[in-house]
């Protein structure tokens, strides 16, 4: 999977550009784990918000 493209039409036409090594499945399941546990954070702490402003309105 070669993610980390030269170029955004999706090509090497670029020759100082390199070969590229592109993009393991561990970076991806890595990345996604992170994206996960921030949507995670974002969600609880809003319910935490939510019932703060509920018990001291």
């Amino acid at each position: 999977m070669d993610l980390f493209d030269a170029e955004l039409g999706g090509g090497r036409d670029e020759p100082e550009a390199g070969e590229g090594r592109g993009c393991s499945t561990a970076t991806l399941v890595a990345v996604g784990i992170l994206v996960l546990m921030a949507v995670l954070m974002h969600t609880f702490f809003g319910w935490v918000g939510d019932l703060f402003s509920a018990v001291f309105s």
